[in-house]
């Protein structure tokens, strides 16, 4: 039909010797989500996130106040692109024990899980700050934002943190920050004789977050460094004092250069969960589940892998029921701490597992899944079970 149409239309105009106007089969006009397109290409950014305010409400809902921090959250860098959509922020709930500590720390529920680029470690680097001690303090909440700037006009401090701490492989417009203008210690590097470490078992720990200092120095003629500087860091003065150290005593090939960076950095120290309640302590009432039961597929043990990198420990406490033929069903959480993180992968771990079937089945199972990591010698880390076999 349409092509007849328009052979139509041009029939017409040859007759009457006139232009007709253009023929439109469709015209598409933007929806409601419609967005512009930016008319220069899409640039790399390096994001931080920015905490707002952390505010406490008293037990009535007044007296809501601003708590002071004694060490701020510091949620790892990103890498991200510039656009015209913004993003979106994350809320999180959570209380503070009497000795400062963030707990029960949560995202704000939306009716649905709402994904949030980039922020895996938001909540960790909460789990791992702490607030000034005194009383405990319930229904407290903070915002994060995303603040992204285009890596050539980032902070030095910003780009420094993410070359040390990467979410993934630095990009060369990273390491053309890095390098100080004039430098002469790169393409190619001098090739290191001796690299000295600061004696990181001597400082003091630091439970769940990590701490990292930036070196500057030049070399002489022989290779030895010279006005050894700390030039950026995380504000740890012991590491600060031991890096400019360990550079002071490396030596390097013969010949001069100027504008030299070494970073060193200092793993968490562990973190231990709070004292979880005991399994009798949450079960319900009219429980049938027998304390003791064995799995007929186990439940696959996976730690939460951002909180694995900060050292810090959990423990969630599942309820749930199991069909006659073992399979386990409404799952929920009764308890998590620090983080509601915990709970979630603890009860991933028992939906996906089945115990031996049964004539009716069981009511009121409680397990209580403790992530746990291991000293030197013995696995990294490990969730338990307590449920025995």
């Amino acid at each position: 039909m349409s092509l007849i149409l328009i052979a139509s239309l041009l029939a017409g105009a040859a007759v009457a010797q006139t232009v007709p106007p253009p023929v439109e089969l469709f015209r598409r006009t933007p929806g409601p989500h419609a967005s512009a397109v930016p008319a220069s290409p899409p640039q790399q950014q390096l994001g931080r996130w920015l905490m707002s305010p952390v505010l406490c409400a008293g037990a009535a809902g007044s007296d809501v106040t601003a708590q002071p921090l004694v060490r701020a959250p510091d949620p790892q860098r990103f890498l991200g692109w510039s656009g015209t959509t913004p993003r979106r922020t994350l809320t999180v709930d959570f209380r503070i024990d009497r000795d400062g500590r963030p707990l029960s720390i949560a995202r704000r529920g939306t009716g649905e899980y709402v994904y949030v680029p980039d922020a895996e470690d938001v909540l960790p680097a909460l789990a791992a700050s702490r607030f000034a001690p005194g009383i405990a303090r319930d229904r407290c909440t903070a915002t994060f934002t995303a603040d992204l700037t285009p890596i050539a006009a980032a902070p030095i401090d910003d780009v420094m943190a993410y070359s040390v701490f990467p979410s993934r492989a630095p990009v060369r417009a990273i390491w053309d920050r890095l390098r100080p203008p004039g430098s002469t210690c790169t393409d190619p590097a001098p090739d290191v004789l001796l690299r000295a470490f600061p004696a990181f078992k001597a400082m003091p720990d630091q439970p769940g977050y990590r701490t990292w200092s930036m070196t500057g120095y030049d070399l002489d003629a022989a290779g030895k460094p010279r006005n050894v500087r700390t030039v950026a860091g995380s504000g740890a003065a012991s590491l600060d004092l031991g890096a400019r150290d360990a550079v002071a005593r490396s030596r390097f090939e013969r010949g001069a250069r100027v504008g030299c960076l070494y970073p060193y950095f200092k793993g968490p120290a562990i973190l231990p969960a709070p004292v979880p309640p005991e399994e009798d302590a949450v079960r319900p009432a009219r429980a049938t589940c027998p304390q003791h039961h064995g799995w007929n597929r186990a439940p696959v043990l996976v730690y939460p892998t951002t909180y694995q990198r900060r050292s810090i420990e959990g423990w969630a406490m599942i309820a749930y029921d199991v069909a006659p033929w073992g399979q386990t069903g409404n799952v929920r959480v009764l308890q998590a701490e620090p983080s509601a993180e915990f709970g979630d992968a603890a009860m991933a771990m028992i939906r996906n597992a089945t115990l031996p079937s049964s004539d009716t089945g069981y009511t009121g199972c409680v397990d209580r899944v403790r992530y746990v990591i291991r000293k030197p010698g013995t696995p990294s880390v490990t969730p338990e079970i307590d449920a025995p076999d």
